[in-house]
């Protein structure tokens, strides 16, 4: 008889930081030869010393550093934050949403997006916005499929 997988998500605590920080590295260590890894990871997502900054995060509630586990297992990690904007609304940005390539399909993706859109609205965010490198179609597919639309095209030239 088999049993059905559990799948969750919850914010990370502090006993778990280490796990996050290697979920974030395998993060980077997937998308590093994609169009526009270079830039998103200087940029978007986070620097060395990793442990010190994910470690702030998880301190500041206008921050986001969540875990997805199937039956008890980390696998998954969203990293996410709230930008006021001009009109005063507050904008949800889901910086970075890794699932390990062994459960993408299980339903954690999914599992991970509805956290974060949660976390938003109960933090009064009226908006979310994150970002599928240009290469990456199958997390444009997935973003697509769960509701999001571009808004913005950001388009990048170098200058060396």
């Amino acid at each position: 008889m088999a049993t059905e997988m559990e799948i969750s998500a919850h914010c990370c605590a502090e006993g778990e930081l280490s796990i996050l920080v290697e979920l974030f590295r395998r993060y980077c260590e997937e998308i590093a030869g994609e169009r526009g890894a270079k830039v998103h990871l200087a940029k978007e997502a986070f620097f060395e010393p990793l442990e010190e900054r994910m470690a702030t995060m998880l301190g500041d509630g206008r921050q986001l550093a969540a875990l997805g586990t199937i039956d008890d297992v980390p696998i998954a990690m969203a990293l996410g934050h709230l930008e006021e904007l001009g009109d005063s609304s507050l904008l949800a940005v889901l910086d970075v949403l890794y699932v390990d390539k062994a459960a993408r399909e299980v339903g954690m993706g999914e599992k991970m997006l509805d956290f974060v859109v949660e976390w938003a609205k109960a933090n009064g965010a009226s908006v979310l916005d994150t970002v599928a490198l240009p290469g990456m179609r199958q997390a444009k597919n997935f973003l697509e499929g769960s509701g999001f639309t571009a808004r913005l095209l950001v388009m990048h030239r170098r200058l060396d």
